[in-house]
């Protein structure tokens, strides 16, 4: 007869981590939360009826079954999936915490800054001012739904949060696992301000949030569906390895070799259909499961076919042509067959850039410093005089891990990466009294930084104080179209960016001269064009408050959502 496995079947709250330390005061190995990852297993596992928390032995608790982070992720509650869990580990015994409903109410809105509530609202399509009402309800239902199920299975054990005291569990416990050492006399309370406190911050954000013309969704979703009609042909040859095809159904396929990926789509016991599958999955996978949330919060399934690759080439006179029309983070102009849609991890109201409870930019056009400013990762290819690039940068950033102490082989990766088009540019003008520029590695190359050749080119990741200090700000192409466009833009610097021939979501909407400074491919022309802005002071702050209005339009919940049914209701009338 197994050990038994305890699954804390309560919501998410302090509750979690007070039964993890009564374990593990008793000497008991646990398992709480894993940033997410035992709720996306949980439900997966519940999608395709399988046993779940098979590579874990030892364990004697599970709890935290629940995920909030990345917002831009739907939120994740693997507690209701206790008939799942109660089916497929027969063996396991279950913990029904009951929190006093107020508390955890206020708890949950003040967790980590508001993030979850955030999160929360951002997935159900509603304001942050519903949740409460809608979570105490959803929390009662759960309570009787878990009541029902079990009956008098003395699988269940109810906890009365605060009534009955840490010494009553563990009097129920020891009979199945000693439990001889109480770590705390009562149950933690949740901490936060009072409920009139977070209220209050809930009624702010709802009255700062912004709104766009009402003709806005139509005239972005217009343009992204530009080009969005089959190719003559072609194939699947211009596809990612991280494209899919969604029929609408249960199952996400790989658009180029067919088989299924590990995404499935579900509506999990006491939920609401999702998008999710196994954590460990490439990040490129990740994002086309977020467009197809995106799709779920419209109450839609469509079937698409989604490319969330960067630098999508295909449809241009440079790549090859796709046999259907394709949703892409990234086209380059006038390219047949993508259709753009917001990249889920970058674009997702929320993120830098697009989060409407940033704080505005607090230094005026004057009083910035005068130079130009830019940081960011060693992307983009090597230059070319063609339309299409080189071999890109973590190419030659492989080849100079690969050439170790091999003085010819480093230095021709070296020289490799000196004609990427970044590096290329911050060498030319690294210390120059006009540019305050730099080198953030990514995580992922965070060891780069390090090595003598790119060491002198590096600094630490900025905030957006630091970039607000300056009056231009720089956005230069990375792999594709810059991704610090929108944060530059909504500042009271004005913007200068290279003229790159990459399209996203929302290009239709920023012009030239009437929100920004372009300058040439490569930045041949910084100087110059510099030189135009120190002389024209007056036209760049209209562009700049001109480039901050229309930012703000992309913060709108509303209006994305039309834009995205606008988009969809697109491409079903071209099918």
């Amino acid at each position: 007869m197994p050990k038994p496995v305890f699954i804390h079947i309560g919501p998410d709250g302090v509750a979690d981590e007070a039964l993890v330390r009564l374990f593990a005061a008793n000497g008991y190995k646990t398992v709480c939360h894993e940033k997410g990852a035992l709720a996306s297993e949980i439900i997966f596992a519940e999608s395709r009826d399988q046993r779940p928390l098979r590579q874990r032995p030892g364990i004697r608790l599970f709890a935290g079954l629940w995920r909030a982070a990345p917002h831009w992720r739907p939120p994740l509650e693997a507690w209701r999936c206790f008939a799942h869990l109660a089916r497929r580990i027969p063996h396991a015994r279950f913990i029904l915490t009951r929190p006093d409903p107020d508390q955890w109410v206020i708890e949950r809105l003040t967790r980590d800054e508001g993030a979850v509530a955030r999160c929360h609202a951002f997935h159900r399509n509603v304001d942050e001012l519903a949740l409460p009402d809608l979570w105490r309800a959803e929390l009662a239902a759960h309570q009787q739904a878990v009541l029902d199920h079990f009956g008098d299975d003395p699988r269940l054990i109810v906890v009365d949060l605060p009534q009955e005291d840490p010494a009553t569990l563990a009097a129920r416990i020891d009979p199945m696992l000693p439990m001889s050492h109480l770590p705390f006399a009562q149950w933690p309370t949740p901490t936060g301000s009072a409920i009139e406190t977070a209220m209050l911050a809930l009624y702010d954000r709802a009255q700062d949030r912004p709104r766009a013309p009402r003709d806005w969704a139509a005239d972005v979703a217009a343009f992204c569906l530009q080009g969005g009609r089959p190719g003559p042909g072609g194939g699947t040859q211009g596809f990612s390895g991280y494209a899919c095809t969604w029929d609408g159904g249960p199952l996400v396929r790989d658009l180029v070799k067919g088989g299924v990926r590990q995404v499935a789509v579900h509506t999990p016991q006491g939920g609401t259909p999702v998008a999710t599958g196994p954590e460990g999955r490439h990040f490129k996978v990740i994002r086309a499961e977020g467009v197809i949330n995106d799709i779920l919060r419209l109450g839609r399934r469509d079937p698409v076919c989604i490319d969330m690759e960067d630098s999508r080439w295909m449809g241009s006179p440079q790549g090859a042509a796709p046999d259907r029309p394709v949703l892409c983070h990234n086209r380059r102009a006038g390219a047949v067959g993508p259709v753009l849609w917001p990249l889920p991890d970058q674009h997702a109201i929320g993120l830098p850039g697009f989060d409407p409870a940033a704080a505005p930019d607090p230094t005026g056009f004057d009083d910035k410093e005068d130079r130009i400013v830019w940081r960011g990762m060693i992307s983009g290819n090597e230059m070319r005089e063609g339309v299409r690039p080189g071999p890109a940068s973590h190419v030659w950033l492989a080849q100079l891990l690969q050439a170790g102490d091999n003085a010819d082989a480093r230095d021709a990766a070296w020289q490799g990466l000196c004609r990427t088009s970044r590096l290329n540019f911050v060498r030319r003008f690294m210390g120059h009294p006009d540019f305050d520029i730099g080198v953030v590695m990514a995580f992922a190359y965070r060891h780069f930084a390090q090595d003598p050749l790119l060491a002198p080119y590096c600094g630490p990741r900025r905030g957006r104080a630091f970039f607000q200090r300056f009056r231009y700000q720089l956005c230069l192409t990375g792999y594709d179209h810059g991704s610090n466009f929108i944060s530059a833009l909504d500042s009271q610097s004005v913007l200068f960016a290279e003229d790159d021939g990459w399209q996203v979501f929302y290009s239709g909407r920023f012009r030239p001269w009437e929100h920004f400074i372009p300058v040439e491919r490569y930045g041949t022309d910084i100087l110059d064009k510099l030189d135009w802005a120190r002389s024209h002071p007056a036209e760049c702050k209209a562009m700049s408050r001109a480039a901050r209005t229309e930012a703000a339009h992309l913060r709108d919940a509303h209006a994305r959502r039309q834009m995205m049914t606008h988009i969809l209701d697109g491409l079903a009338g071209a099918r």
